[in-house]
């Protein structure tokens, strides 16, 4: 059997490319490898996080509603096969509703 192979050609350079000097890329705390989050609702909850840690709480509350139209739509569908959307719903309601606390205690 013949082993897989290729050619690279002199052209190919294949060296890291040297630091610009430009804005680095954000990383977020915690995030999982992207090929491991691939569902949309990895992704609405990404935004989510990231609309919490801007400020914008009524943006996160909007977001809060779409993921759970999403679970119930997903149990509807898959008869309640997903137990673990429901835990992180109830963990990024929790979450949301600490901060508006927060922020509610901090304007008086």
């Amino acid at each position: 059997m013949r082993p897989f192979s290729f050619a690279i050609g002199r052209a190919v350079n294949l060296t890291p490319p040297v630091d610009s000097g430009g804005p680095q890329p954000s990383v977020v705390p915690n995030a999982a490898p992207e090929r491991l989050r691939r569902r949309l609702q990895d992704a609405v909850e990404d935004v989510f996080h990231i609309a919490l840690r801007r400020g914008d709480l009524n943006c996160a509350d909007d977001l809060l509603g779409v993921m759970e139209s999403m679970d119930f739509r997903g149990r509807v569908r898959f008869q309640c096969q997903r137990k673990s959307s429901r835990l992180m719903i109830e963990r990024i309601r929790a979450e949301l509703s600490a901060r508006k606390a927060r922020q509610s205690a901090s304007v008086r």
